[in-house]
């Protein structure tokens, strides 16, 4: 009976040691570190939207272009001002994971890095209409003489603005640079396209401050139905002979 006891008693001191080091543990680390993560409930999609200022926007995405490039800056214009108004999930996004969208995706011409931002910013505000807001800017962009926006504190200047009549990074960037007379690494073409990021951004916004209003509606049609493909409507601007030529 007294082993007993003694076991009892015995067994009894080592887990009150063991509750006083897992104290100390937790005085030490802090309750979080011992936790360990577990599953938790996913942002609701999408995550929600509050209008935006233009001038902000503009202004953030053309400043964030040197350095950042095309996509991200479009991405930051839209998307910063949301971290501040509506905080998480867009708080804990990371901006720099959209860099990649430069140059028509890594430099291979395609989509202008511009409306890959802008289709990401508006597929996290707004899911499956977004792809209607972004199908609009795209349209903007093809038909309208960019840049536009004009910043209060110019990083350069350039002469020409253009209508590319192409989504495409490789022909709107060619024909600008054409028009200019001037090089890709040129400070007039940084200019350039850091101030049609601005434009992009800035007219995203427009788009999503009327669809938040209940006024939006879209104004571009399907290519697909159209045509029964995907397509573009401007197969000459790159199979065709007027191909742009960089200077060399």
């Amino acid at each position: 009976m007294k082993d007993e006891k003694r076991e009892i008693s015995r067994r009894d001191l080592l887990v009150g040691a063991g509750k006083v080091a897992a104290g100390a543990a937790i005085v030490s680390v802090g309750a979080s570190g011992l936790i360990r993560p577990g599953k938790t409930e996913a942002a609701q999609f999408p995550w929600g939207y509050k209008k935006l200022d233009l001038q902000e926007v503009g202004d953030i995405a053309y400043n964030a272009w040197y350095g950042k490039f095309c996509c991200q800056a479009v991405v930051e214009g839209l998307l910063k001002p949301l971290q501040k108004s509506i905080g998480d999930p867009y708080a804990s996004l990371p901006l720099d994971a959209f860099k990649w969208g430069h140059g028509g995706a890594v430099g291979w011409g395609t989509l202008c890095g511009t409306m890959t931002g802008a289709g990401i910013a508006t597929g996290f505000i707004a899911g499956p209409e977004g792809e209607k807001i972004l199908n609009d800017v795209i349209a903007y962009y093809a038909s309208t003489e960019l840049p536009i926006y004009k910043p209060a504190n110019p990083k350069g200047s350039f002469k020409n603005v253009n209508r590319s009549d192409s989504p495409l990074c490789h022909i709107s960037v060619g024909k600008w640079m054409e028009k200019e007379g001037v090089k890709f690494f040129s400070p007039q073409r940084k200019e350039r396209c850091a101030r049609i990021s601005a434009d992009v951004a800035m007219y995203t916004a427009k788009l999503l401050n009327d669809w938040a209003d209940g006024k939006y509606k879209p104004a571009h049609g399907s290519n697909l139905k159209d045509n029964g493909i995907t397509t573009q409507e401007n197969c000459m601007e790159c199979h065709g002979d007027n191909v742009p030529t960089p200077i060399t």
